[in-house]
């Protein structure tokens, strides 16, 4: 740096006439401070900018994973909701065939109670019958 230093002295030296060989120190010092500052900070600043980038593609590629395993969740519930659907189908059937035997039941029991009724109602017709008659 203090190469630096002097050779922008002595250049400035040759360019304009010097009234101060201080002050054009000074002046010359200032300035390479500021440009190495300025440099400093900016390379500061790429490697932050860098380091970020990384980061943020780590985060994209663990946020990439996270949706994968929950497409792979909601893909594995999808398969357990059908198969719970097809075991409600067949209960429904099971039950459809429980209902047609109840239908034929109910069919059954009720000629038998229209057996029984016309049988009481043919029996009380000819006690009526044996009485008036008889």
């Amino acid at each position: 740096m203090s190469e630096i230093i002097e050779l922008l002295e002595h250049e400035l030296e040759t360019a304009v006439e010097v009234k101060d060989r201080r002050a054009l120190h000074r002046y010359v010092t200032i300035l390479v401070d500021r440009v190495v500052s300025r440099s400093e900070h900016q390379a500061a600043e790429t490697r932050l900018e860098q380091k970020l980038g990384t980061e943020l593609g780590a985060l994209r590629s663990d946020v990439q994973t996270i949706a994968a395993r929950m497409e792979q969740g909601f893909a594995r519930m999808d398969e357990r909701f059908a198969a719970v659907d097809k075991r409600f189908e067949q209960v429904d059937k099971r039950f459809e065939q429980v209902d047609k035997r109840f239908d034929d039941v109910n069919k059954r029991f009720g000629m038998l109670v229209a057996l029984t009724t016309s049988f009481f109602v043919v029996l009380a017709g000819m006690m009526t019958a044996l009485r008036i008659f008889g």
